[in-house]
């Protein structure tokens, strides 16, 4: 199960390839899910572990599983709410059975053989250093580049990796060069047997940092920022927060230096639109609040009132108000919201007590980077992130 879980992982891109089954809208990552169900079904019955299965999600840490379970019923509530569609039943599937049911499956491997875990990490390097890699050829290439982000229009030239937007890129890959943190330094100890493979792991974890780069996310810029920071207060040793120390330096300067990156930071304070676009999605937030504020508007319910709720009839379609916290409350109502703080809240506090676990400190800066993106974009509701978000929790518990 570990090897079909780091494929998963290496797949989670694949929800864009989209397609027609059965006269049903689907896509390759929805169909890769099914599969593993299948496979862990027929795992459960070969083995015979059904009972161990249900017994273990029983037992599993009572606090969680409530919030979770919450969370849950907030998504069935939200396909219901306001009427039930086909849209709303496919949201329902990517964005909340299919991922959750990974969590329990993905809690279960790792229980039955931890050491797979580490599985996943080198799933992790190899999937970031070649979405860096691509990026950075990306950049300097125009390979693959649209060209409303060579630099010549709206956009300054921002890469994009395999992704249809710069700030997809930087919301799946800047909380996952979080989670890797810890494990980056902790190689950073000689050891010769594994020096090639820890160097491999550094060189990775620098190219996607990179690629992070040249997106010119701002939000993925300060999310990595503030958790790297976060380490260095909480887990780093003062050899590390020496070394960070450089790299911080080093960063500073080539932002300063680069006329690109360096415009980027000020742009905001200049009336750039992509900035005030938000304040406008914001307000559009809460006037849809206004209207059901403890079920929301369900699946979709902000969607279809765009063009009702924002005032700037200029701006662009959005499906979501872009900041994390309106985005489930508009979409799965006050019982999504409380579920998903509790889950942060709770996983953010336990990684932070227990710091020397590298799993359970990187999942906190994983979500501190979550929420941080969140606060100006939508870093769940996307078939591949909210998967993503589920199985890094499992790598925690």
């Amino acid at each position: 199960m570990s090897y079909l879980l780091a494929l998963t992982i290496l797949l989670t891109p694949a929800y864009a390839v989209r397609f027609s089954l059965l006269g049903l809208p689907t896509n390759l990552l929805m169909l890769w899910i099914f599969f593993v169900w299948v496979c862990f079904a027929i795992w459960l019955l070969s083995k015979n572990k059904v009972s161990d299965f249900f017994l273990f999600i029983k037992q599993t840490d009572k606090k969680i599983l409530s919030l979770v379970a919450l969370f849950f019923l907030a998504g069935i509530i939200s396909l219901f709410a306001f009427g039930a569609s086909q849209n709303k039943f496919g949201q329902f599937v990517v964005l909340f059975l299919q991922p959750i049911s990974l969590f329990f499956i993905a809690v279960f491997e790792w229980q039955q053989n931890p050491k797979t875990k580490n599985l996943l990490l080198f799933t992790f390097y190899f999937l970031l250093g070649l979405m860096g890699i691509y990026a950075i050829i990306q950049y300097f290439t125009l390979l693959g580049l649209p060209p409303a982000y060579w630099g010549n229009g709206v956009e300054p030239k921002r890469a994009l990796g395999f992704f249809t937007h710069p700030n997809f890129y930087a919301l799946f890959s800047a909380p996952l060069l979080a989670f890797l943190i810890p494990d980056v330094f902790q190689n950073l100890k000689v050891n010769r047997e594994l020096l090639i493979v820890n160097c491999l792991k550094a060189i990775a974890w620098v190219l996607a940092a990179l690629g992070l780069l040249l997106s010119l996310s701002r939000a993925g810029w300060l999310g990595l920022g503030i958790a790297g920071l976060v380490y260095v207060l909480f887990a780093a040793n003062k050899q590390i927060r020496k070394i960070a120390s450089v790299i911080v330096i080093i960063i500073v300067i080539i932002i300063v230096a680069v006329p690109n990156l360096r415009w980027r930071i000020i742009g905001p304070f200049y009336g750039e639109k992509s900035a005030s676009s938000r304040i406008e999605l914001w307000q559009s937030g809460l006037k849809a609040l206004k209207q059901s504020p403890i079920v929301g508007l369900g699946f979709t319910g902000y969607q279809k009132q765009y063009r009702q709720l924002i005032n700037d009839q200029s701006l662009p379609d959005h499906n979501f108000p872009h900041n994390i916290f309106l985005n489930l409350w508009v979409e799965t109502g006050l019982a999504g919201l409380i579920g998903i703080i509790g889950i942060i809240s709770l996983m953010i506090y336990r990684g932070l007590i227990n710091r020397t676990d590298a799993f359970k400190l990187g999942t906190a800066l994983f979500l501190i980077v979550l929420v941080t993106q969140g606060l100006i974009d939508n870093p769940y509701f996307k078939n591949d992130l909210s998967l993503i978000f589920w199985l890094m929790l499992s790598l925690a518990l």
